[in-house]
């Protein structure tokens, strides 16, 4: 293994990063496609935007203008989306805790005023 180690050279890592971000991006499209993930979950923002990494990361050995400029873009929309996703999330837990509060107290209400009413008959 130490023998391996230290005959890789730096530029066999980096295309063995881009290449891993290669199958990545394979992979989230796969997933996508047999609907094992959807386009507006968060592991579908976080698989594109790591693939997007992993293969600019491969590029800065190989440099490509054009391709870095487009993993740039993609780790770009990426993030935004991810960030848009968690803030999402965020707001819906705070709504659900508002109407299991809501709930909670029409119920405990409704039991009052249920309460008030045999107490009336009983007397």
């Amino acid at each position: 293994m130490i023998d391996f180690l230290s005959t890789t050279k730096p530029e066999d890592v980096f295309r063995a990063v881009g290449l891993c971000g290669f199958f990545l991006y394979v992979g989230v499209y796969a997933a996508l496609s047999f609907r094992l993930v959807t386009g507006d979950c968060l592991s579908y923002f976080v698989g594109n935007t790591a693939a997007a990494s992993l293969v600019l990361i491969g590029l800065s050995h190989e440099f490509n203008l054009a391709s870095a400029l487009i993993q740039v873009f993609w780790i770009s929309i990426g993030i935004a989306a991810i960030v848009l996703r968690l803030l999402r999330r965020a707001s819906d837990r705070r709504a659900d805790a508002a109407r299991a509060r809501r709930v909670t107290s029409r119920a405990a209400q409704a039991s009052q005023t249920a309460a008030e009413d045999l107490r009336r008959q009983a007397a």
